[in-house]
C-alpha cells in the first residue's frame, strides 16, 4: 500500500513540472521568420524604396506530423510619383492560417500610405489598412462548423533618415470578437515596434540590421533581432533570432532583369536557445518582384 502511495505522489510532482500548451481566447497572426520580407504585415506605413509595383508572398508551414500548420500571405504594392520625394502608396494584401486540417483564419486588407520629405534626407510615412479577419471550423459532419468574420484595421507611422528606418503600429485596432461556434475569439489589439539599419562594410557588401518587438497584452511579447549579410544586392544569408522563441537561418538569391527584380529566400526556423520542443521547427519561402 504504501508503495501505491509512493507512486502516486511522484506522478503527480511529475505532472506538475510538465510543459503544457493551452490557447488564450486572443488571437494574434502567426510571425515569419524572416519578417523584414514582408513588412507591410508590420506596419501599414510602410514604403518599399524606389519601387514602383512590388507582388509579395510567404509561405510557412510545420514539418514532420505537423505539416498542416501552416501560414500564406500575398500582397499586391503600387506606389504612385515613385520617383518623387512624396509617395502615395495602395496596397491589397491577403493573409490565411491553418492551425490543422479543420482550423482556419483569413484576413483580407486594403492598405493606403502616405510618404512625405521633411528635409533633407529625412523622410515620414503614415499608413492605414481596413479589412476583415474570419475565424473558421471545418471540422467532420458529425461536430459542429461554423464561421465567423469581423472587421479588422491598423495604423502605422514611420521614420526613415538616410539608412535608418524606425516606426510604430496598431494592429487589430478595433478588438473584434468573433464567434465561429460556441467560444467567443477576440482580435486583441497589440502594437509592433522596429529599427532597421543597414553598415556599408564595403563597396560590395552590406549588412542590414534590425530589431522588431511585438507587444502583445495577454501573451509574452516576442522580441525579434535579425541580421543579413547582403553582397551586391544579390545574394544574401543571415538570421533572426526571436527571444525564447526561436532561431530563424536566412538565405536569399536576387536576380536583376532591367528594371525587374525577382528575389526567392529560404528560411529554416529552429527551436534553438528556447524553451520550445524540437518538433516545433518550420520552414519559409518568401518570395518577392519588384519594378523599378
Amino acid at each position: 500500500m504504501n508503495l501505491i502511495y509512493t507512486n502516486c505522489l511522484f506522478l503527480f510532482i511529475l505532472l506538475l513540472n510538465l510543459p503544457v500548451f493551452g490557447q488564450n481566447n486572443a488571437v494574434y497572426p502567426d510571425q515569419f521568420g524572416a519578417y523584414f520580407n514582408n513588412m507591410y504585415l508590420v506596419s501599414p506605413a510602410y514604403v518599399p524604396a524606389d519601387t514602383k509595383m512590388d507582388l509579395n508572398f510567404a509561405y510557412k508551414t510545420r514539418t514532420g506530423a505537423l505539416n498542416k500548420i501552416s501560414t500564406f500571405n500575398f500582397a499586391a504594392t503600387r506606389v504612385l510619383n515613385y520617383t518623387k520625394p512624396n509617395n502615395h502608396v495602395i496596397r491589397l494584401y491577403f493573409y490565411n492560417e491553418k492551425d490543422g486540417p479543420y482550423i482556419h483564419r483569413t484576413r483580407a486588407y486594403a492598405n493606403y500610405a502616405y510618404k512625405i520629405k521633411l528635409g533633407e534626407d529625412l523622410f515620414l510615412s503614415s499608413g492605414l489598412a481596413i479589412g476583415f479577419a474570419q475565424t473558421g471550423f471545418t471540422a467532420p459532419s458529425s461536430t459542429a462548423n461554423g464561421n465567423s468574420m469581423a472587421p479588422d484595421a491598423a495604423i502605422g507611422l514611420s521614420v526613415n533618415f538616410k539608412k535608418i528606418e524606425a516606426g510604430i503600429a496598431v494592429n487589430q485596432l478595433l478588438n473584434s470578437i468573433v464567434n465561429p461556434v460556441a467560444a467567443p475569439v477576440k482580435y486583441e489589439r497589440y502594437y509592433n515596434s522596429y529599427i532597421q539599419y543597414t553598415f556599408k562594410l564595403s563597396p560590395f557588401i552590406n549588412l542590414k540590421s534590425g530589431m522588431l518587438w511585438r507587444y502583445l497584452p495577454t501573451y509574452s511579447d516576442d522580441i525579434n533581432v535579425f541580421g543579413m549579410l547582403e553582397y551586391r544586392d544579390v545574394f544574401s544569408m543571415g538570421s533572426c533570432y526571436k527571444y525564447n522563441k526561436s532561431l530563424s537561418f536566412i538565405v536569399s538569391a536576387k536576380l536583376h532583369v532591367g528594371k525587374e527584380s525577382i528575389l526567392l529566400s529560404f528560411i529554416y526556423n529552429t527551436p534553438f536557445f528556447s524553451k520550445l520542443p524540437a518538433w516545433t521547427d518550420s520552414v519559409e519561402l518568401n518570395g518577392n518582384y519588384s519594378f523599378y
